[in-house]
């Protein structure tokens, strides 16, 4: 029994991690252009998954959504992946620390934020916790990773974004508050509608134990039965 459920949990993670990667990886897939912005839908089954896995695994998923991150920084550059490994200044110990905390560490809280929201508001209603952890775990990937470019890399932010020579914090603040206001909320509404309808329907289905769960086959020897009589 315990063997059985050892087996189950590592195919339900390894279902979640492939589809992280797929959608990481695949353009137009975990990132969607919408309105002139890139909605970032990525992050939802490292919400689901602080739902159904609780924190550790919601790490776990945030972890790999971080991994396809930085894959994709290599072989699909964007603003934050010159600023993260130093296309214009050069690769050091500096950029691991800034992929550490901009491309892996707001992914890893995503989900543990996720999941500790989930559990702690669960008992009022199953719903109201998932709709208020998705939208949690969607600005904490947001607010985590432009506030971290903010503190960690001030100068090479403000040069990417096409800021003029001796820019103010004001200004940078400005603009990344701007991102804030357009694609989080975005990505929060996004979170809260999908990430409630295949939680609910997921979160049941997990806590189903396997015997009771409908199989197909069984609903194709009903109809045998009937055809023969």
């Amino acid at each position: 029994m315990l063997r059985d459920i050892d087996t189950r949990k590592l195919v339900q993670y390894a279902v979640f991690v492939s589809i992280i990667m797929l959608m990481g990886l695949t353009p137009w897939l975990g990132y969607i252009p919408l309105f002139g912005v890139d909605l970032v839908i990525v992050h939802l089954p490292v919400i689901i998954g602080g739902y159904l896995f609780s924190t550790k695994g919601g790490a776990l998923l945030g972890f790999f959504y971080g991994l396809t991150s930085l894959v994709s920084s290599f072989i699909a550059p964007d603003m934050i992946s010159v600023i993260v490994l130093g296309t214009n200044t050069g690769f050091g110990l500096y950029n691991l620390f800034l992929i550490i905390v901009i491309l892996f560490l707001p992914r890893i809280l995503t989900g543990v934020f996720a999941a500790l929201t989930y559990q702690a508001l669960r008992r009022v209603a199953d719903i109201v916790a998932m709709g208020v952890a998705a939208v949690v775990g969607s600005l904490t990937n947001t607010v985590l990773l432009l506030g971290g470019l903010y503190v960690f890399a001030f100068p090479q932010t403000g040069a990417a974004m096409g800021l003029a020579t001796g820019f103010t914090s004001a200004q940078l603040l400005n603009v990344l508050f701007g991102i804030v206001t357009v694609n989080g909320l975005l990505e929060a509404v996004a979170a809260l509608i999908i990430c409630t309808a295949v939680g609910k329907a997921l979160v049941r289905l997990f806590a189903m134990p396997l015997a009771k769960r409908p199989r197909p086959d069984a609903q194709n020897n009903v109809n045998v039965d009937v055809k023969e009589k």
